[in-house]
């Protein structure tokens, strides 16, 4: 916070605005030399940064953090893995499914579907983890308990074009614009056959995509369609991220899917991320690793505050399950990101 000066008293000053436009500069009282400095973002970044290097120490996976609104990346670990290495993202996928299912109007806000826990098409492998519901699930409620029966049974709504086209629409298979020629572009092949289908829709097999991709498609739901270019602050100078794509879809479908996201922290499988007194919206995933070893990658995304986002970022573990692993990691993340900004969790 800025010092105040006395109106009465005459001050020779220069003052200039940091990168984010705040006030900073030296005023000249007599003998007296009063310093006010705007805190630089940068500080708060590095003390990030920080943060996460230490966080991560002796995990495997990735984490990138942004600001959804302007495209600006606030800490990152191992780039490499969020740009260039492309796994399957499980049921953090389950966003693109319920876009397709909104927007081509194969499901109302009304329909509801009892989970029966086992999908007919796939089997026990992919039987729902989620707590027993009694009552029948609403696609909101569907995707904050990530419910495979619901979304398996409801692929076979979409044809396997549509689906493959709104994974392209919310861009997966292209590389993550702007970030050199190591960037990937993932893997989206979507079966003909139902069970193909589904597993594709569950973000499973056929489907492979990087961290910077999976953080794109997300945070459209918090900007309601605006994806900017990630680009990464440099200091004495604010550059602000191009718009990369715009997507269009009803306000309808942006309502559903922010509840359904919010639900998710709230009640469903990305408790783990919650932050008291703030609103986070997020999705969990967990994919078997295509080692067919048994062993599952884990996943978080999200963004905060619901009703004006500033914070989005994935959490990815090569080892673990959303629910458990990969969302309280990101909740660390955020209630750290909150207590910087003075906002105590």
């Amino acid at each position: 916070m800025e010092p105040r000066v006395c109106a009465s008293t005459r001050a020779l000053a220069h003052v200039s605005r940091d990168m984010r436009g705040r006030r900073s500069g030296v005023a000249v009282l007599g003998t007296v030399v009063l310093v006010f400095l705007a805190a630089p973002s940068l500080q708060a970044q590095e003390n990030l940064q920080r943060f996460l290097n230490a966080l991560m120490r002796g995990r495997h996976g990735a984490v990138i953090v942004t600001n959804p609104g302007t495209g600006e990346i606030r800490a990152v670990w191992n780039s490499k893995a969020v740009f260039e290495l492309a796994f399957p993202p499980g049921s953090a996928a389950k966003l693109v499914e319920s876009v397709a299912l909104l927007e081509e109007r194969k499901i109302s806000a009304t329909d509801r579907i009892h989970c029966r826990r086992v999908p007919e098409l796939l089997g026990e492998p992919y039987h729902c983890s989620h707590p027993f519901v009694a009552s029948p699930f609403d696609l909101s409620l569907a995707l904050a308990h990530s419910c495979n029966y619901f979304f398996a049974a409801l692929s076979v709504r979409l044809p396997s074009p549509t689906l493959a086209h709104w994974y392209a629409v919310l861009g997966f298979g292209t590389a993550v614009g702007g970030w050199g020629a190591g960037a990937n572009p993932g893997r989206v092949r979507i079966p003909e056959d139902a069970a193909g289908k589904a597993r594709a829709a569950l973000g499973e097999a056929t489907v492979l995509v990087t961290p910077a991709q999976m953080l794109l498609a997300h945070s459209a739901i918090a900007t309601r369609g605006r994806v900017l270019r990630l680009w990464t602050p440099r200091r004495g100078r604010r550059k602000g991220g191009p718009l990369l794509r715009e997507i269009e879809l009803r306000p309808q479908t942006f309502d559903i899917l922010k509840a359904g996201l919010e639900e998710c922290v709230r009640s469903g499988t990305g408790q783990g991320a919650a932050v008291e007194g703030v609103r986070v919206a997020g999705k969990t995933g967990t994919a078997a690793a295509l080692t067919r070893s048994g062993t599952t990658h884990a996943w978080f995304v999200g963004y905060a505050p619901v009703e004006r986002p500033d914070i989005a970022l994935v959490a990815f573990l090569e080892r673990g399950t959303g629910a458990r692993d990969a969302a309280p990691l990101a909740g660390r993340i955020l209630r750290h990101h909150f207590l910087l900004k003075g906002r105590k969790p």
